[in-house]
């Protein structure tokens, strides 16, 4: 039988699709696809089977930004279902999953290279978990744990907590919960958060990209919703750091994260971070990387495989 695996990370906008083998992900075979141009995810993968005919296959592993429960997924930012059994009967793979996209990212960990992480908050590396902070068009954090030569990534669903807020965000709290229904996380972090933040201040709506640049060129409410936005991460991955205690780094992925990234430093990111009383020198001690790879997710779903592959030999 091929040793070919199909993989797909399906995100709030975009989802990308790849085979990947024993040497990992296969470059040249992936692909990008904008969901709003497609009515399904079996659109979309009817779509690359059809360009890429790779012929039988071991696996198949789609990443789903949602719930994950019984091998279906809801996404949780687009009306789409992923289901295990339909992605069996379209691929004719023997191994078929589906997990949610940030433990695929977090799987993936181990398959980075120097030149797609970069060390953004320099700190102690040991053995231990891992932390993986997503984002993107939604907003999730998820341990990574190493058992023997596996590696483990449970799903959750953080960015819908009850978002933790200082006497400064009350005011921003109890907008969120009059004009978005529930003051959770996501709400706040993200990219839908930035937007959220910043009509809050400014009393109109702009897209996150251009808040950014707004804070960039200096513009006060621009500055004001990043200063609020890097302080109430700063805060949730501390408390997170607190649960796990992320000895072997923390590492923050997505496209919002890379472009928050540069601004973390002077908006006094490390100072929020580690105010945690007795343990501020714990948190401050777990290094902060940022992952700058598209297909992160399709590493980690094909590790995934290769772990499920492994374990019924």
């Amino acid at each position: 039988m091929s040793d070919t695996f199909l993989v797909a990370d399906i995100g709030g906008t975009n989802t990308r699709v790849g085979l990947a083998d024993a040497n990992g992900l296969r470059a040249d075979t992936t692909r990008r696809f904008k969901n709003r141009d497609n009515q399904s995810f079996m659109a979309v993968l009817e779509a690359y089977l059809d360009e890429l005919q790779p012929g039988p296959l071991r696996g198949a592993c789609a990443g789903a930004a949602g719930p994950v429960k019984d091998g279906c997924a809801e996404l949780t930012n687009l009306d789409w279902e992923i289901n295990r059994d339909s992605m069996k009967a379209l691929t004719g793979a023997d191994v078929v999953d589906v997990i949610n996209d940030l433990p695929a990212q977090g799987l993936s960990l181990d398959d980075l290279t120097d030149e797609t992480t970069k060390i953004i908050r320099p700190g102690k590396v040991e053995a231990g978990p891992r932390l993986v902070v997503g984002l993107g068009t939604g907003f999730n954090i998820v341990p990574v744990h190493r058992v023997g030569d596996v590696l483990l990534a449970p799903s959750c669903e953080a960015g819908h907590e009850t978002l933790p807020y200082r006497q400064e965000q009350t005011e921003l709290c109890e907008w969120l919960r009059e004009h978005r229904d529930y003051p959770s996380v996501e709400m706040a972090l993200a990219g839908q958060g930035i937007e959220n933040i910043f009509e809050f201040h400014a009393g109109q709506s702009r897209p996150a990209a251009d808040v950014v640049a707004g804070y960039h060129a200096g513009n006060e409410a621009c500055h004001a919703t990043m200063k609020d936005y890097v302080a109430i991460l700063a805060r949730v991955v501390g408390d997170h750091s607190l649960v796990q205690l992320p000895f072997g780094g923390i590492y923050l992925t997505g496209g919002v994260s890379r472009s928050v990234a540069p601004i973390l430093d002077e908006l006094n990111f490390s100072e929020h971070l580690t105010e945690k009383g007795r343990f501020s020198d714990l948190v401050g001690s777990f290094q902060i990387n940022l992952i700058d790879d598209d297909f992160a997710a399709l590493k980690g779903c094909a590790r995934h495989l290769r772990q499920l592959v492994s374990s019924r030999a």
